[in-house]
């Protein structure tokens, strides 16, 4: 285990947003800058995730760095969790660590849409484990949904994810694990949110 160990300081180091941000105010800023920039790539991938968006309950974005070297992949991120009813915003992280074959590197955003405030309440409050939803996803790539960029694997949720070649098919996000991000959050004036509110044209 021991020999693991400079992978996940290496995915750690080299690839999450925050690694260059010194104070949590840098951090912060670094997340939104991250969200705006997720979300303009998904709106110009797919339009009409802009109306759905805005039309839901809230929305979370995630960008994670990911290693897979040999037979192990591991993972680390941060994201925002935004809620359209009140306008607060919760910073949160993320951690992935799975087995998979292959060598390389790449960057992965993800985008949950929140259509239940339950399911919102969840995500954010308790955290999510997503272990052994990739099956969901590979049947509603059958059923014609993930095939267009999004899965549903829980309820009232959707699930779009990009990489710098554009919108994945099908959202793999098994294995992985979401929190409150308690560093962020403490002192955060979480009801502000201005550089990335949702604006849809309704001429």
């Amino acid at each position: 285990m021991k020999k693991l160990l400079p992978i996940f300081v290496a995915v750690f180091c080299a690839f999450p947003i925050l690694a260059q941000a010194e104070t949590v105010a840098e951090k912060r800023a670094a997340v939104q800058e991250m969200e705006a920039k997720v979300l303009t790539q998904l709106y110009a991938e797919k339009p009409d995730t802009e109306r759905e968006i805005a039309a839901a309950k809230g929305y979370a974005v995630f960008s994670t760095g990911e290693l897979a070297v040999m037979w192990l992949s591991a993972g680390y991120g941060n994201g925002v969790a935004h809620n359209n009813l009140t306008g607060e915003d919760t910073y949160m992280q993320m951690a992935k660590a799975g087995l998979g074959l292959g060598l390389g590197a790449k960057d992965a955003n993800i985008v949950f849409v929140f259509h239940e405030e339950k399911a919102m309440h969840d995500f954010i409050h308790t955290g999510l484990d997503l272990t052994g939803t990739a099956d969901a996803a590979v049947k509603n790539e059958a059923k014609g949904e993930a095939a267009s960029g999004g899965a549903s694997v829980v309820p009232g949720v959707r699930i779009y994810q990009l990489t710098d070649k554009g919108l994945m098919a099908q959202a793999m996000i098994q294995g992985t694990k979401y929190w409150k991000d308690d560093e962020l959050n403490a002192g955060a004036n979480t009801a502000v949110h201005t550089e990335t509110d949702v604006h849809v044209d309704t001429e």
